[in-house]
């Protein structure tokens, strides 16, 4: 148990989230690990190439299972649809791994363990703040970026994901 930024990159940073089927399977994965007891959301943000969660794994649950199973499904799902729609995109997903044929998800996550509230506000308000840099431009203000828990923060609005805030 444990709470944790994370982050989990589509492989060479493609654009894959920018698709609203992808995008789905993403936030229904989430939301399943949810539903399931296995993570306390308290703030995410799905950008086109990536995501950010800050959360915390549920006993009996472990982070490194967590990951395994987030990203095998929502693999899966992915390459099911890019398969059965005919989209050219699968090869841009081949792998370079024995062990797989396709790779949607960057190997590498550099999961950070919260261990104070000041760490916590400081990567929540990243995450909000994202679709705002100056790389993305994608909103002005956190609230409007509709693929994040800052509204819930924000406004009196709730995002499409449950999260559970904590305040200090």
């Amino acid at each position: 148990m444990g709470m944790f930024f994370t982050t989990s990159t589509v492989k060479d940073w493609y654009p894959l989230l920018n698709h609203e089927l992808f995008r789905n399977i993403v936030m229904g994965s989430i939301v399943f690990l949810i539903d399931q007891n296995r993570i306390k959301l308290h703030g995410y943000v799905i950008m086109p190439n990536h995501l950010h969660l800050i959360f915390t794994v549920l006993d009996p649950f472990h982070l490194h299972e967590i990951f395994r199973d987030f990203h095998k499904f929502t693999s899966q799902q992915i390459l099911k649809i890019l398969r059965n729609e005919g989209l050219n995109q699968l090869i841009r997903f081949q792998s370079d791994y024995a062990d797989r044929k396709y790779q949607i998800w960057q190997t590498t996550h550099a999961p950070k363990e919260i261990v104070s509230f000041p760490f916590y506000r400081q990567k929540l308000e990243y995450i909000h703040w994202n679709p705002c840099n100056e790389r993305w431009k994608l909103c002005e203000k956190p609230e409007d970026y509709p693929f994040s828990s800052a509204a819930d923060y924000l406004s009196e609005i709730k995002g499409p994901i449950p999260i559970e805030k904590i305040d200090p």
